[in-house]
């Protein structure tokens, strides 16, 4: 664990210093690794994980960053380690980090696709999330940040090429968010969860529908378990064929960490709701120790017990 910490450290420095640096998983499949904390001046808001794939004549970039200066340095270095022009970007989930620099694409011609409920999700609440970076980060860290609302949109898994290289974008269902989507590189094997997958790091559960996260965390286990070596990893161990919204890639192993906090905040949160705990006690009554080392655990993981808490109160008036 100590060990997997430093990594994260290591390559959070490396991704604020220099965001032209990638980690290669496959041939033509690479990755930004970025901060697991919140956004601050001091990593520039670039939090999450921006992918992208190289095909024979073009890049597919999966997310799109956290401003339009971020979006603008993503796709020079896209374009310059590939050595082909990005044709595409595909958002895996409405969430500020990965849709924010969408306009630094759009405004070179390059089409944004998501899933549709995610697409409306970034219409109707991303002016907010911008405001707010803009508090955080400052005006000229966001400088013409603007919100895009993907043009490209789909309502069901398919499959596509784009760029030479064919891609498996498949939506679970409602997972962490209505629309997410999950961007499987067929070649390789390689499959870009964003935020269904962290990896020491409290998920958030503002938008999610837990059962539905946990049977989309079963369908990524089935697709990737048991194909070790499949992707010819150059950077990464074998079996690292699962690219997290936040952390290193990882193996199918690695989601038990995330289904088990979810099981456990769910069941803590009903117990509590069963008892009669006020809101006021909630999030004291709520603490999960195993998960406390965790980044984002202290801001995260109280209002995720709060919306669960408030959620099984709006469905018992609905009954």
């Amino acid at each position: 664990m100590a060990s997997l910490a430093v990594l994260l450290v290591l390559l959070a420095v490396t991704f604020g210093a220099r965001a032209q640096e990638a980690l290669t998983l496959a041939e033509g499949v690479h990755v930004f690794v970025g901060d697991t904390g919140e956004p601050s001046p001091a990593n520039r808001g670039r939090i999450g994980n921006v992918g992208f794939v190289v095909g024979d004549s073009g890049t597919v970039v999966i997310n799109a960053g956290a401003s339009y200066r971020h979006g603008r340095a993503l796709l020079a270095a896209a374009e310059r380690i590939g050595g082909k022009p990005v044709v595409l970007v595909v958002i895996t989930q409405p969430v500020q980090e990965f849709v924010m620099g969408a306009a630094a694409f759009a405004d070179q011609g390059i089409p944004v696709l998501a899933h549709r409920a995610s697409a409306a999700l970034i219409a109707s609440r991303c002016e907010d999330c911008l405001h707010r970076l803009r508090q955080v980060l400052g005006e000229d860290e966001m400088a013409g940040s603007r919100v895009h609302r993907p043009e490209r949109q789909i309502e069901a898994s398919t499959t596509l090429e784009a760029g030479g290289r064919r891609l498996a974008l498949i939506h679970p269902g409602w997972g962490s968010s209505p629309g997410d989507l999950m961007v499987r590189d067929v070649r390789s094997g390689v499959v870009f969860a964003g935020a269904l997958v962290s990896v020491d790091r409290v998920p958030e559960l503002r938008d999610s529908d837990p059962r539905g996260w946990l049977a989309a965390l079963d369908a990524l286990q089935a697709l990737t378990r048991g194909e070790a070596g499949h992707a010819n990893a150059v950077d990464m161990p074998a079996g690292a064929r699962i690219v997290p919204g936040y952390g290193p890639p990882v193996s199918a192993a690695a989601l038990d960490a995330v289904r088990d906090y979810i099981v456990d905040t769910e069941a803590r949160v009903h117990s509590l709701f069963d008892a009669g705990t006020p809101l006021s006690a909630l999030v004291q009554a709520a603490q999960l120790p195993r998960y406390a080392g965790w980044a984002l655990y202290q801001p995260v993981h109280g209002r995720n017990v709060q919306q669960r808490y408030l959620a099984l109160e709006r469905a018992t008036l609905v009954e």
